[in-house]
């Protein structure tokens, strides 16, 4: 039995493997794969049809909201490396990349071997070692890990081993379910393994018939047989097997599925394009030239050859009916099957055919900013042996990717992740209207040295823009058609930040009420704030910020290293409002004032998009009974002494 040492072992050299230990290596640590397969990313090879759906070019926002297990844990991976910076990273390594129709990305040359052989070379180029083996245990000594010991039995001594032994679909490709059994084994709690993004078993007989059947641009309902509630509904394509159902919009249905898949059932809509009465009509165009014929050769003009029996039978059309003797009732049930084919399911195919599993390392066993465990010192959990999966699109290699880095960060270096490697901080402010965060937010910056990010005048100067071009800012659709025509920046000179639309500095018109008004507008529209959520991240990456707003540790820092609720009571923010309007020559009076700093906090508080909300780890700064310089001194000594700063 031979021993050998490294500074970090990863177990499993597919997608997150391959990232982690290329990352870990990149700190100038002695890392090594141990992967039981000949090659490594084996199971990227056959990702996406053999052509790698990599990732999805979206917003951060948009990509947690198409993950369906374990959005909140991964906030703070998918900061530090986004599905933009996975796409740089692929670049990087000379793979060019192509977005196609639902955002999805794939390499240029349509070949899953050119990522995978950028993970490799990725790994190579850090000098990562490779051992092909099968690992038989992960070792520990007084709740730390020691090290592996392999099935030949040799032992690889280490303190930090990352487990990305992915989940128990494609088991060919080595997913075996190897890291649920070391995760048991280390105390960790696994959840039920079910397969997730896979075809669908059906006992209806005509799927047989069908087999081979390929339907594009249908949309395909699934519908929950105890309410009859449609829980997920898209267009797309799809494919009838001799089991069943197969195809992407299946496989995106079968994610929507809890339970027994028995439940429920599919229901496709092969004309979405035609309401029920343009169908019928065109029904009845087609019929004027057929008039003398069996229904059965009748609508090959309409649909596939090999789907009419089928409907004809749903229909309760014997298939010999003479067009000329169909009749409304008739035709009114045709229409009817071809806008609700309904297909019985019974059960998923077996786990082996997944695309991905479900279920996997509990996520509150893991820290989600270093994917380091918090029962074992040492042992990290990467990809799909987490409980943590999406849809399709490429987001499920996207979660690969952006925990085998926060795995590999963690692992190689001193520090837990790339901004703080660079001595970066960010700090964000949330509270009510009329606390005080801009005032306090940009006195503290100054005093520290810090940037101070006003995401009102980001909002601002959107604002502006449809002002100027006279679009209606209460109109969502007109505004987020706009925003494409927009590139908001901000400059830093000296430390003092200068907004730039277009190009143009318009700090100078930002401040206006009726630009005020048009912010408050476009910023409850969804696809604005997305729009402006990347750049605020990007800022809070590249330079030492304080942030502040309504949802600014809830939503857009989600990882900030430190979050603050500033507040005071409605009297006294009332208070100072009131002695504000005075000096400014008001004639109102304190009871109004309090009525309406009262509504804007319901109104804040209540809002659909973006309320109002105490981060569950922020900590709460009262100042009622403080004056603004005390206010201040308890802000800077909070933020001095969490961060550390002397």
């Amino acid at each position: 039995m031979s021993s050998l040492s490294f500074d970090v072992v990863v177990v499993g050299g597919g997608a997150a493997g391959c990232l982690a230990a290329g990352t870990a290596a990149s700190y100038g640590k002695k890392v090594c794969i141990i992967e039981k397969n000949g090659i490594l990313a084996k199971k990227v090879l056959i990702t996406g049809k053999g052509r790698c759906n990599v990732t999805n070019n979206c917003s951060d926002q948009e990509f947690f909201d198409n993950v369906k297990t374990g959005a909140k844990f991964l906030h703070s991976a998918i900061s530090r490396f986004s599905t933009h910076d996975c796409m740089e990273f692929f670049e990087s390594l000379s793979v060019p990349l192509k977005t196609e129709r639902g955002f999805r990305v794939f390499p240029v040359s349509d070949k899953a071997s050119d990522i995978a052989d950028a993970l490799k070379k990725y790994t190579e180029q850090n000098g990562v070692a490779v051992i092909h083996s099968a690992v038989s245990e992960i070792c520990t000594k007084n709740k730390k890990a020691s090290g592996v010991k392999l099935k030949n039995g040799d032992f690889i001594k280490s303190d930090k081993i990352i487990i990305a032994t992915g989940g128990k679909s494609y088991p060919k490709t080595g997913s075996t379910g190897d890291g649920y059994r070391f995760a048991e084994t280390l105390g960790h709690t696994v959840s039920p393994i079910r397969p997730a993004l896979v075809p669908l078993e059906s006992s209806d007989l005509f799927c047989t018939e069908l087999t081979g059947l390929s339907l594009k641009n249908v949309t395909l309902s699934l519908v929950d047989t105890a309410d009859s509630k449609v829980v997920f509904s898209e267009l797309g394509e799809m494919l009838f097997t001799h089991f069943g159902l197969s195809g992407p919009l299946v496989l995106s249905a079968s994610s929507h599925m809890t339970g027994n898949p028995s439940d429920y059932y599919i229901s496709i809509d092969l004309k979405p394009g035609l309401s029920a009465e343009k169908l019928d009509a065109r029904i009845l165009r087609d019929f004027s030239s057929f008039l003398n014929k069996d229904i059965s050769n009748a609508l090959f003009m309409l649909l596939p050859k090999s789907i009419i029996p089928v409907i004809l039978e749903k229909a309760g059309i014997p298939k010999n009916t003479k067009v000329n003797s169909i009749t409304k009732e008739m035709r009114a049930a045709l229409v009817f099957a071809i806008k609700n084919f309904k297909v019985k399911i019974t059960s998923f195919r077996p786990i082996e055919e997944a695309i991905i599993t479900s279920g996997g390392v509990e996520l509150k066993e893991i820290d989600p900013k270093t994917m380091e465990s918090k029962l074992v010192k040492g042992i990290y959990f990467a990809g799909e042996v987490l409980n943590a999966d999406a849809y399709t699109g490429g987001f499920n290699l996207q979660i690969a990717f952006s925990t085998g880095f926060a795995a590999g960060t963690a692992a190689g270096a001193k520090t837990i992740c790339v901004k703080e490697r660079y001595g970066m901080k960010s700090v964000a402010i949330d509270g009510p209207a009329g606390a005080g965060k801009s005032v306090l937010s940009k006195r503290a910056a100054q005093e520290l040295g810090f940037i101070y990010v006003d995401t009102g005048a980001l909002y601002r100067a959107v604002g502006l823009y449809m002002i100027e071009k006279g679009i209606d800012t209460k109109n969502s659709f007109d505004v987020a058609n706009a925003l494409s025509e927009i590139t908001v920046d901000m400059k830093y000179i000296d430390g003092k930040q200068t907004v730039l639309l277009n190009g143009e500095d318009v700090g100078g018109k930002l401040r206006t009420p009726e630009v005020s008004m048009a912010a408050s507008n476009v910023s409850a529209i969804p696809k604005v704030r997305t729009f402006l959520f990347d750049m605020q991240r990007s800022i809070a990456k590249k330079e030492n910020v304080i942030m502040d707003g309504r949802d600014i540790g809830t939503v857009v820092l989600p990882d900030a290293d430190l979050k603050i609720f500033l507040t005071a009571s409605p009297e006294e923010r009332a208070r100072r409002r009131y002695l504000e309007l005075l000096q400014n020559g008001s004639t109102t009076d304190y009871e109004t004032v309090l009525s309406e700093v009262k509504l804007r906090d319901y109104n804040d508080s209540h809002r659909p998009i973006a309320p109002l909300k105490k981060a569950d780890d922020a900590i709460v700064i009262d100042t009622t009974d403080l004056n603004l310089e005390q206010s201040f001194e308890l802000l800077l000594s909070t933020i001095k002494n969490t961060l550390k700063i002397y």
